[in-house]
């Protein structure tokens, strides 16, 4: 029964408060009415810019079909007196009490029209927003984006001034602060696109070699995302040297640490796969599918056996049951 009745009650609430938003929305759509109306309230400035002769109405909406009791819109597209286009957004808010995050929602709702412009590289529209509000209560929200911020002069600075760009290509060798740890990411960004990968990591240990002092201290987590990266890239023949180049710049502790990065990727890879078949993999299954892998890629079986944990035997082993091919297919059911 209470159901019922609250039920009742929002259709209640719906037919009072949908009327009066219709109302102004009609008035709106008049062209007569929606120039009268905007003449009187557009800020000066964007008036003296724009055409109202031009005033056109839009039949899209940007308000999200949640707030469709609370809100609605009306767009007008009109002509700037240089012949561009320019924009009034018009936000009615048909609740009683004022909307705290009016201000959040009419830039969300001007962006979405900004992005119709993206297609190509132009220039924004000009957009005017504009709320209509005709609530019982005294409108209090407040009336800019800045002002829903802790610290609104310095949201307003980060948020309209330039962004910070910080453009690795346009950046000269020398000019890497190279005694810091954060040298190594930067240079690997700016001759990420070089094709000798393995020349790239022999620069990086050559000249960011305080941070790579320093990156031990961090457990290695450049080093080992720049190996992982570049293992990815390199051909088959190639991955020895790599693991050489591990090996002459680490300690042999350091580097079989760091190389075991290089397996995670044929672990995850093999968790993927199986996954996809509905294989419940547990910890050894997880390893074997691991050494298979690296088998496939050719690696050195000292190599797969520093990485998994598995003896020399055991890997010859599994390379002979396995009888290892090309097809990841015929690994996977080899397996089951």
């Amino acid at each position: 029964m209470t159901e019922k009745k609250d039920k009742s009650k929002v259709s209640l609430e719906k037919q009072q408060n949908t009327p009066h938003d219709a109302l102004f929305k009609k008035v709106m759509e008049n062209p007569i009415a929606a120039k009268e109306f905007l003449d009187e309230y557009l800020p000066t400035n964007f008036k003296s810019i724009i055409d109202l002769s031009t005033i056109k109405l839009e039949k899209e909406s940007f308000v999200e079909k949640s707030l469709a009791k609370q809100l609605s819109d009306v767009v007008f597209s009109v002509k700037t007196k240089n012949n561009e286009q320019a924009f009034v957004y018009t936000l009615i808010e048909a609740q009683v009490n004022p909307d705290y995050w009016m201000a959040l929602r009419l830039w969300k709702y001007m962006l979405l029209l900004c992005e119709r412009h993206t297609k190509k590289k132009e220039k924004l529209p000009l957009i005017c927003p504009l709320v209509f509000y005709h609530g019982t209560k005294k409108y209090d929200a407040p009336l800019n984006l800045w002002n829903l911020f802790m610290y609104p002069q310095e949201a307003k600075n980060l948020m309209t001034n330039n962004y910070p760009l910080v453009d690795v290509q346009d950046m000269k060798d020398d000019e890497i602060n190279y005694d810091k740890h954060l040298s190594m990411i930067l240079y690997m960004m700016k001759h990420v696109h070089q094709r000798d990968k393995l020349k790239l990591i022999e620069d990086i240990f050559k000249n960011c070699h305080k941070a790579i002092l320093i990156d031990q201290t961090q457990e290695y987590i450049y080093t080992k995302l720049m190996i992982w990266y570049t293992d990815s890239k390199i051909a088959e023949e190639q991955k020895q040297e790599l693991e050489q180049l591990i090996t002459n710049n680490l300690s042999k502790q350091d580097s079989e640490n760091v190389m075991r990065t290089i397996a995670q990727a044929y672990i995850e890879e093999g968790e993927t796969r199986g996954e996809a078949r509905g294989e419940a993999r547990g910890e050894a299954r997880g390893v074997e599918r691991t050494a298979i892998n690296m088998l496939k890629k050719k690696a050195d079986i000292k190599f797969i056996a520093a990485v998994t944990g598995l003896s020399k035997d055991e890997i010859l082993k599994l390379k002979n049951k396995t009888q290892v091919t090309e097809s990841d297919d015929h690994w996977n059911e080899k397996l089951l």
